[in-house]
């Protein structure tokens, strides 16, 4: 059985969670970053539904580590019958179960301060317990594919408790031909804990150890620069307080461009390593196999881009008339493009909000994401130390959980409509799924999340009419089509290129990573950005690089889930119970073949030419309203 491993589904590195928090204190303002015990406790997650106690969480661990040897007794034996095969399927599920469980606990944990050690030491040991378990459990896979197709399907139809497998066993024998011998996956289990350094190193240095400078905000205050502050800063009207965000920002990156270069080159070998090790023609390739997707999916999906890139450069052109500028920089594109008020939505508000556009969804989904927005599953607000961003994850036997850093925006809505997608989706798979189809695939798991932010904006565009809300909206929606589908795309190039340069041994240096970058940025804005030469690090904030070629589903997904959620909000016959499937059905299919079954075929470029003529759309209404008002 697949292990599973690091399931947290990440949300967009542009969409995050801005900054302060609602606390205990009535300051309107705080010039530094709360901390845990400000926060009331209906705003920060529970726990304890997990484990109430740290005994509890020790105990599992000491269960685990005592019987994970257990898995041995089948070894040498899974030839010899399907029963054989399904009792260690059983021993597998029994003990991944509580590592799943074992895992989120600490990670999670470590989440809310990552300053503290004792924290980060939960997350060493249950990495080390799980490495150890996959190098116990690395015969599984060779002693399946030495089992004649022939003799295995036999041992299929003939032991009934195997039927439930019949697609695990499809995949399986799919890609038989990259397993190794046992030996081998032996070896390569037990280099997993030494590679994923590459992705902590990272991680403690750009939240743990890094120390931003204080910076000016509107109000004038000395505040210390932070993830989600700098995002608000953008937001500015001031372009010197957005000069002035951006310089801290990446000034302070620049210090460290060497390290992160060589702390990037490294998770790239390890990629191109297990591809070469696995007989994969690319590490791209690698990273599609196991969901069926076709590496020309996504050589299409940029290809297709690049032929939309001129909608992309009219909004530029319009942000830059607007705002009235002669030089439109980077920093100043998240300003938004038309005057908004000050209104600020408490995060009470906020769930209010996300319940009445998610109506379309029918009863039962609403009922369940009330419950979800209510019973502390969410750590809602920026703490010191805490992980920057948004992301819902949980185990098969624990409900999910949400991490926001909210900050009353309406941007910080669209987040929690975004991860509560997720999570319900996390929700109605472990329900209805054995837990072998429980892991569901990124390829689907972005368009539920943004399938809830396009019933979002629809229902906030349906419910003004007021000519200056809507060209607020459209420009909300503008800049979310670009953040999730035109920078993940340039996001996804840079990716390609990288592991390319490595897979013809071409050095990754600070250089060569900084010019890289810069060309495919050059590229997609042309001359109606000017490119700051700083812009060049930006490949180093983006985390998401140490999961390789994962943010190209944000790009696929918000097709797909624009033309399924059209197809909804229009009423078509079946669309609505058949997108309620694909939420229940884990990875019991191929993620091509759910979306397809919901209603749009990804192995097609349709829907991501739909979304990009959408977008077209959307800047030219604005352009003609904006036109009109001069």
């Amino acid at each position: 059985m697949r292990t599973k491993l690091f399931v947290a589904l990440i949300a967009l590195t542009l969409v995050l969670g801005l900054t302060s928090c609602q606390s205990k204190k009535e300051e309107s303002v705080s010039k530094e970053v709360p901390t845990r015990s400000d926060i009331e406790i209906q705003y920060k997650w529970n726990l304890q539904d997990i484990y109430s106690s740290a005994d509890e969480w020790e105990s599992d661990f000491e269960y685990v580590k005592s019987h994970i040897s257990d898995i041995e007794q089948f070894k040498g034996t899974l030839g010899k019958s399907g029963k054989n095969i399904v009792s260690c399927f059983k021993a597998q599920e029994k003990i991944e179960r509580k590592l799943d469980q074992l895992q989120i606990f600490a990670y999670l944990q470590k989440d809310e301060d990552t300053r503290i050690s004792e924290n980060l030491a939960l997350t060493d040991r249950i990495s080390s317990l799980y490495s150890q378990y996959a190098q116990k459990a690395s015969f599984v896979a060779p002693e399946l594919r030495n089992i004649p197709e022939a003799k295995l399907n036999k041992f299929i139809s003939s032991t009934k408790e195997l039927n439930i497998y019949e697609h695990y066993f499809d995949n399986f024998l799919r890609q038989k031909q990259y397993i190794l011998s046992t030996r081998e996956e032996e070896l390569l289990a037990m280099a997993g804990n030494v590679f994923r350094n590459f992705s902590r190193i990272r991680e403690a240095l750009t939240t743990a150890d890094i120390q931003f400078p204080m910076v000016k905000d509107d109000e004038g205050n000395e505040i210390e620069l932070s993830y989600s502050r700098y995002r608000k800063l953008l937001l500015s009207k001031d372009p010197k307080i957005r000069k002035g965000a951006f310089e801290g920002m990446y000034s302070t990156y620049e210090k460290f461009n060497n390290t992160s270069a060589a702390t990037y080159d490294g998770s790239v070998k390890k990629d191109v390593f297990y591809s070469k090790a696995r007989g994969y023609n690319s590490s791209l390739e690698m990273s599609l196999v196991n969901d069926n997707i076709p590496v020309e999916v996504y050589d299409n999906l940029i290809e297709t881009t690049h032929k939309y890139l001129k909608p992309l450069q009219h909004y530029m052109e319009l942000r830059k008339k607007v705002l009235g500028i002669d030089s439109l920089h980077l920093y100043d594109t998240s300003v938004p493009i038309v005057e908004d008020s000050d209104k600020k939505y408490p995060f009470d508000e906020a769930r209010e909000l996300v319940l009445s556009a998610l109506k379309p969804l029918g009863k039962e989904y609403v009922k369940d994401a009330k419950k979800a927005l209510n019973s502390r599953w969410i750590d809602v607000y920026e703490t010191k130390g805490k992980r920057s961003g948004a992301y819902s994850w949980g185990a098969y036997d624990t409900h999910p959980y949400m991490l926001l850093n909210y900050n009353d925006t309406r941007d910080n809505i669209f987040t929690l409509a975004h991860e509560l997608g997720h999570s319900m989706h996390t929700f109605y798979t472990n329900k209805t799924q054995p837990y072998v189809y429980a892991n569901y695939s990124m390829f689907v798991a972005e368009v539920a999340s943004t399938f809830n932010e396009n019933l979002l904006m629809h229902y906030l565009l349906d419910n003004t009419e007021d000519e200056q809300e809507r060209l607020v909206l459209l420009d909300k929606w503008a800049d979310n089509i670009q953040g999730t589908l035109y920078t993940q795309v340039l996001f996804a190039e840079f990716e390609k290129k990288s592991h390319e340069m490595v897979e013809q041994g071409i050095p990754l240096t600070a250089k060569s990573l900084n010019n890289a970058y810069m060309n495919i940025l050059d590229e997609f804005y042309g001359d109606v950005l000017t490119l700051d030469e700083k812009y060049k690090v930006t490949w180093s904030r983006i985390p998401h690089f140490y999961r390789a070629f994962y943010v190209y589903v944000y790009a696929t997904s918000i097709s797909a889930s624009t033309a399924l959620s059209q197809k909804v909000l229009a009423d078509e016959p079946n669309v609505l119970e058949n997108y309620l499937n694909m939420l229940h059905s884990g990875s019991s299919d191929y993620p091509i073949e759910l979306l397809k079954d919901a209603g749009v075929d990804m192995s097609k470029p349709d829907a991501i030419e739909n979304t990009l003529k959408l977008f077209d759309k959307i800047v030219t209404e604005m352009d003609e309203i904006i036109s009109k008002k001069q």
